[in-house]
């Protein structure tokens, strides 16, 4: 499902991790102390404050790994801004403070409950085999010519990726490339070509579907907190066609880098048969995702729905207690961990705080969207994808809202496009675990991806900044 890019740890920084550790709290009690004396803020403001800097720093650096620092937030919020125990120098200084209930019902928002139903849809696809049964069946019209038999891996890839998590799927279609790739002789550049198309074609899916990525879930989770909502057909609409064309860019830049120099390429699938709990499976998917793309028709919430697939796929016995200890409960930890901190930042005004130092999105809307989108990319780049979108989606979110209309930037326009850029953070072998697992095969360097993924970044993010707000105007995204 999208950049899971949460499961491997990816920076590692040379000092020890309980050095950074105290180092991230000392800049955090510093950020707190300077937002009380110097900016005026709000004893909960500053709390915040110092919550919000000591999250990034371990994001960041990961000191602790991502999912403890989430369940850090949650519970340095709960002490320090709920207060429940009522300790002198907690709490809220401008009003009553918050129930922690309030604080731990993001643990259980229905972005979470519909991004583990994918998880579990995804988990019943791949235990059934229904998986490798569908990418066989769909390469088989691609026949043999190399430049087909490419295009054909990156839209089966394409089309796995939007529904199940892309480290999954990156799995899945480099298996289905050995027999292709030991058809090759050593050296012949179409091997790169076939390899790199996997991660790049997995990553770009992450923008498919509002459960294609933690990022997008993140997204909605805080529009939804702000009073905005995404259909999930409507996100489909707007980024279907994006998602398409940047899969098309890179087959053709793929196969103008590494065109191939040897003839006859020959596919050799092996065929699966789908068994009466996989035809199950394929039922329940299809299923569920008609309902998820009519929940405007229907009326039922996509959370509702995720959470009744999982229900039929759970009694049935297709989904056991061991298939459950092997959800990626670590991203909806993440997930979670970054939703309680955009609602901590707008309960405590620091939201607010941080959007005063911004420049005025009334006057400089397009500067504030292109630098929110650039900074997502870059730190995405080089840390957790779902972790640059926690710490800049409440910030964008709260510029468009402050600036109201007549700013000119929409609270979803400004949260769908950094959710969406999140997935073009894949220039190196460390961004995400689709670049690993296809550098693991030793089919390419660093430099190729680098370059290859250079071009097909910079026309998503291109793409995204100058008409995203025009099709999602289109199909009413932001009225």
């Amino acid at each position: 499902m999208g950049n899971p890019d949460v499961i491997t740890r990816r920076t590692r920084s040379r000092l020890p991790g309980w050095l950074l550790l105290l180092g991230a709290l000392a800049l955090a009690a510093l950020v707190v102390s300077l937002l009380t004396e110097l900016a005026g803020a709000t004893r909960e403001a500053a709390l915040m404050g110092g919550i919000f800097v000591l999250a990034a720093i371990l994001w960041v650096t990961e000191a602790l790994p991502l999912f403890a620092t989430s369940l850090l937030v949650i519970g340095l919020q709960i002490i320090l801004l709920a207060n429940p125990g009522d300790w002198p120098g907690f709490g809220f200084q401008s009003g009553p403070s918050p129930s922690y209930r309030e604080i731990l019902s993001t643990a259980a928002d229905p972005v979470l409950v519909l991004f583990f139903g994918g998880f579990v849809l995804a988990r019943a696809a791949v235990k059934e085999g229904v998986d490798r049964a569908m990418s066989a069946l769909l390469l088989r019209p691609f026949g043999s010519a190399p430049h087909w038999v490419l295009l054909g891996v990156m839209l089966v890839t394409l089309l796995f990726g939007m529904w199940m998590s892309n480290t999954a799927t990156t799995a899945m279609m480099l298996a289905v490339l050995t027999p292709m790739l030991a058809s090759l002789p050593p050296g012949e550049p179409f091997r790169k070509a076939l390899v790199l198309a996997v991660p790049f074609t997995a990553n770009i899916s992450g923008m498919g579907t509002p459960i294609s990525s933690p990022p997008n879930a993140v997204a909605i989770g805080f529009l939804q907190q702000s009073g905005h909502s995404v259909a999930f057909l409507d996100w489909m609409l707007m980024a279907a066609p994006l998602t398409l064309g940047l899969t098309l860019f890179t087959w053709v830049v793929l196969l103008k880098s590494f065109a191939p120099a040897t003839s006859g390429l020959r596919i050799e699938q092996r065929g699966a048969t789908l068994t009466r709990r996989g035809w199950l499976v394929v039922t329940v998917f299809v299923v569920t995702v008609l309902l998820w793309m009519t929940d405007l028709w229907h009326g039922l919430p996509t959370a509702v729905v995720a959470l009744l697939s999982t229900v039929v796929l759970t009694t049935t016995g297709v989904i056991n207690r061991d298939d459950l200890g092997t959800i990626e409960w670590n991203v909806l930890i993440l997930i979670a961990g970054g939703i309680s901190l955009g609602t901590g930042m707008q309960l405590t005004g620091l939201d607010r705080v941080v959007v005063q130092w911004l420049p005025d999105p009334a006057e400089s809307a397009s500067i504030l969207l292109v630098a929110l989108v650039l900074a997502t990319v870059i730190v995405g780049t080089f840390m957790s994808n779902t972790a640059a979108a926690n710490l800049f989606l409440p910030i964008g979110i709260s510029s468009a809202a402050m600036a109201g209309p007549a700013g000119g930037l929409h609270p979803v326009q400004i949260a769908v496009s950094i959710a969406l850029v999140a997935s073009m953070s894949m220039a190196l072998p460390v961004s995400t675990p689709p670049n690993a697992m296809a550098y693991a095969r030793n089919e390419f360097t660093t430099r190729d991806m680098v370059r290859v993924s250079f071009m097909i970044s910079t026309l998503g993010v291109v793409a995204i900044i100058a008409g995203g707000g025009w099709i999602m105007r289109m199909w009413g995204m932001l009225d």
